[in-house]
Formats: C-alpha cells, structure tokens, sequence
C-alpha cells in the first residue's frame, strides 16, 4: 500500500490481484493489455520529460493514454478501500479529484509500483503445506 498527495486529499493505493477483477469489471477492458500500451507511452514521455536523449524515430507518444494512466490510478484506490461499502464509479471519482495530475512524478511512481504487484508477486512455488 501507498500513500500519494494529490492536492490537498491523500490517495492511498494498492495493487493485488482483486485490482484486475475492480478493472474488468468498471471497464470491460483487461489490465495488464492496457498496461502494455501505458508502459509504451510512458518511457517515451518520461524520456522527454528527463531532456534525455530520444531517438524521434522510436518515439510514439501516440501510444501514450491518459485516461488509461486514471484507469490504473483509480483501480488502485478502488482496491485499497477495500471490499465494503459503496465506491464511486470512475467518471464520479474523477468528478472528486479534478486536479488529478496524471504526470506527477509521486503519482506516476506509486502507482506504477503498485501495478509491479498485481503481475510480479514474489510468493513461494510450492505451497507450505506441500513441502511437507
């Protein structure tokens, strides 16, 4: 679990498993594809952004979704409140954080590394109850 400032509000996020069912089901979309394509966009954003240099050639912004970049950030604080109780749709939540800056830095780094979560678990291959 994170922790980001956005504004004056606090957002907490946290990638698991349950963040690809809250994705499904909100956006009829899967993550980890979306995901693909954010990854894409990103480091060549994040390249300009760093004045470091960037072949134009291999450079394809038009890979870059915004709005894919709230899908995750909300799917993650849709997942850290948990199962109980009622949450807001995206385009209510996103009605509730209008100045959202989807490329803060702190943003972009929690919720990236918590995506890393949902798909990099480090967990034991057997079960110990198998190793007996």
């Amino acid at each position: 679990m994170r922790e980001v400032q956005v504004g004056d509000k606090t957002l907490r996020l946290r990638g698991s498993a349950l963040s690809l069912l809250h994705y499904q089901q909100e956006f009829g979309r899967d993550l980890l594809g979306d995901m693909v394509g954010m990854m894409t966009g990103l480091a060549g954003f994040q390249a300009l952004a760093n004045g470091g240099k960037v072949d134009p050639s291999k450079l394809d912004l038009s890979k870059l979704d915004s709005v894919a970049i709230l899908r995750l950030v909300w799917t993650l604080v849709r997942t850290a409140a948990g199962v109980g109780g009622q949450f807001p749709s995206f385009t209510r939540w996103l009605e509730e954080h209008e100045d959202i800056n989807i490329f803060d830095p702190d943003l972009l780094t929690a919720a990236m590394e918590e995506a890393q979560k949902i798909f990099f678990r480090r967990s034991q291959t057997v079960a110990p109850a198998a190793k007996g």
